[in-house]
């Protein structure tokens, strides 16, 4: 794959981070939703036009908007399938993290593995009980006899209902029931080659690469960390703001640069998450002891905007005690910290060691 290459790993080391990265894989397994409607509507010879990213429809059918989601997770099973119609960005309490009645015209929603898909018109869609020209966050469509999951696609669906620290495990029990490798159970998953899924990762969809490129710096991080012979665990979490803990007590976050903001003097990389709105977007000072900055990633943007050109295993250390405090929210983390290039050295270890 050449998103792999790219990002300095093996097809099957990208493979086994995507799909023990639950919230990375529920990302691509979205994707895979739209490539899979593309591909039928190619089949079926019908005319669309994809729209530009960030739009509140996918596709243009003549005059007819749609919307392309997977099945959610949570609320799906063998009676019914379940769809999440949140926004994926910003304050998720108020009235924009829901759809407007007239941002799409049909909801086209893939069951699991991506076997069929089901449309819906927008206007058979519940209302907002809070805003009453939006949508329902979440709904529940009954299945029909021909829709029914088969005892695989049950298992899938169960291994992906597994919340938080239970999931590597359980998709680990999944991949040695199918006796896959994690290339062969990504491709399973996604109904996709692996060249199909490579295509994914394009600067459309520039939040799934960046988020590839964010775990890609972790399993670099690994190897830093295996060649220098420190003890360390990966935290299973996936809400936790540590990734990493050295000798069971140091906590790491492991990030990369915030390229908007890195100039010629100095690195810069994001302190706040991607919900929520105030001090509630904004990392606390006491949620981790170092930032390990990923700085391996060599950029060209008139080459290519969000994917390096070439990649070394290079990391700055930073403690927290250097980030910055937010001027109107004391205890919080300014939303993006910098600090001059020359200020710490490539791969020094020392502090972590301790």
């Amino acid at each position: 794959m050449e998103i792999a290459k790219k990002l300095g790993l093996t097809d099957e080391i990208f493979s086994r981070m995507v799909v023990r990265t639950k919230m990375l894989f529920s990302n691509v397994l979205g994707h895979a939703g739209e490539l899979h409607y593309e591909k039928f509507l190619i089949k079926e010879n019908i005319k669309f036009i994809k729209v530009e990213t960030d739009r509140h429809y996918d596709y243009l059918l003549g005059k007819s908007k749609i919307q392309v989601k997977r099945f959610e997770t949570a609320s799906t099973d063998s009676k019914n399938i379940g769809i999440n119609l949140t926004q994926t960005h910003g304050d998720r309490s108020a009235e924009g993290a829901f759809y407007h009645k007239k941002d799409f015209d049909q909801l086209v929603v893939f069951d699991v593995l991506f076997k069929r898909f089901k449309t819906i018109n927008s206007k058979d869609i519940p209302t907002n009980k809070r805003f009453s020209s939006h949508l329902i966050g979440r709904c529940k469509f009954k299945r029909d006899k021909n829709e029914l999951l088969s005892e695989t696609e049950l298992d899938f669906l169960n291994t992906l209902k597994k919340q938080n620290k239970l999931f590597p495990n359980a998709i680990e029990e999944l991949r040695s029931k199918l006796k896959f490798s994690y290339s062969e159970l990504l491709g399973y998953s996604c109904g996709l080659t692996l060249d199909e899924i490579d295509s994914l990762f394009t600067e459309d969809n520039f939040r799934l690469v960046v988020g590839a490129k964010g775990f890609a710096a972790e399993e670099h991080f690994n190897v830093l960390l295996e060649e220098n012979k420190i003890s360390y665990n990966q935290d299973k979490d996936m809400y936790s703001k540590v990734d990493h803990w050295i000798n069971g007590k140091i906590r790491i976050q492991v990030k990369i640069p915030h390229l908007k903001s890195v100039n010629d003097n100095r690195w810069a990389f994001k302190t706040h998450k991607s919900h929520g709105a105030k001090d509630k977007e904004l990392y606390k000072k006491d949620e981790f002891d170092f930032v390990a900055l990923f700085v391996g990633f060599k950029m060209n943007e008139s080459l290519d905007k969000y994917l390096p050109i070439e990649v070394k295993n290079e990391f700055i250390i930073v403690p927290m005690s250097d980030l910055s405090e937010h001027p109107d929210y004391p205890g919080h983390l300014k939303r993006v910290s910098t600090f001059e290039k020359d200020k710490y050295k490539v791969n020094d270890l020392s502090l972590i060691k301790k």
